[in-house]
């Protein structure tokens, strides 16, 4: 037998005995809930709990309203103030024209159209594009194209590109010309 073995078995038989004696403590047949209701009873018997005062309300004054005749203070006017009286604003001559029967090339976005190239016949110069399918189409000047109203305004045959100015409205509403180009290695 080694001495850990000698150490071990009579502590852990003094820790058993301890805890039983413990357990069998607490079943006291003398101890039960109707001492528990006696203490709290007796210790509670000579406590008066203690209320503060309520504090005294002043008095209320009452103020009656009479509202015949006089101006709503919650009407707009009063609220927001009386605004100017606006002007009937000009037409936009950059408005663009509604009755205008749109293009096929109006249908794509100006950035998903490509420039292929340009070429001129007699005095007349075309520029070809194609569109995400891989249709190509003749443009020459003053054809629209892209989403933005974007109207050929030059076909410029040295550098094979196109200058466009699309219609786009702006903050205050009125419509703003936006010059793009579109060339070749777009």
């Amino acid at each position: 037998m080694s001495l850990y073995e000698s150490f071990a078995k009579p502590r852990w038989r003094y820790g058993l005995f301890a805890a039983t004696v413990m357990l069998l403590g607490g079943c006291d047949k003398e101890r039960s809930l109707v001492d528990l209701e006696n203490f709290v009873q007796t210790v509670h018997r000579d406590t008066v709990p203690r209320v503060d005062p309520l504090p005294e309300l002043l008095p209320v004054e009452s103020v009656l309203y009479q509202a015949d005749g006089a101006a709503d203070p919650f009407a707009p006017s009063n609220v927001f103030g009386k605004g100017d009286v606006e002007a009937e604003p000009e037409p936009d001559p950059l408005t663009p024209d509604a009755s205008r029967v749109a293009e096929a090339l109006e249908k794509f976005p100006l950035d998903a159209l490509q420039l292929v190239g340009t070429m001129q016949i007699d005095a007349h110069a075309w520029a070809l594009v194609s569109v995400p399918d891989g249709q190509i189409h003749r443009v020459v000047e003053g054809s629209y194209l892209g989403q933005n109203n974007g109207k050929v305004v030059a076909i410029d045959l040295d550098q094979s590109a196109l200058e466009i100015e699309e219609l786009l409205q702006g903050p205050t509403g009125r419509w703003e010309i936006r010059p793009t180009r579109l060339s070749v290695n777009h």
